[in-house]
């Protein structure tokens, strides 16, 4: 049973992953003009993952960009 997490752990970590977002640092995601936060406000959306612990690069939203809900 173990293999079997370990299977599913490599294939996370290898496609989903990467397909989804990546891990940047901060000062990379200031560079993309984005903050690293614990959570986004609702005039921002998330970008990427930052590197340090449970945080996520933030960038605020275009107007453009708003949902159409």
């Amino acid at each position: 049973m173990r293999i079997f997490y370990y299977l599913y752990f490599l294939c996370y970590v290898t496609f989903i992953l990467p397909a989804t977002c990546t891990l940047v640092d901060a000062d990379r995601c200031t560079k993309r003009y984005g903050r690293c936060k614990r959570d986004c406000l609702e005039s921002e959306k998330q970008i990427d993952i930052c590197s340090s612990a449970r945080k996520i690069c933030c960038i605020e939203r275009l107007y453009e960009e708003d949902d159409m809900f």
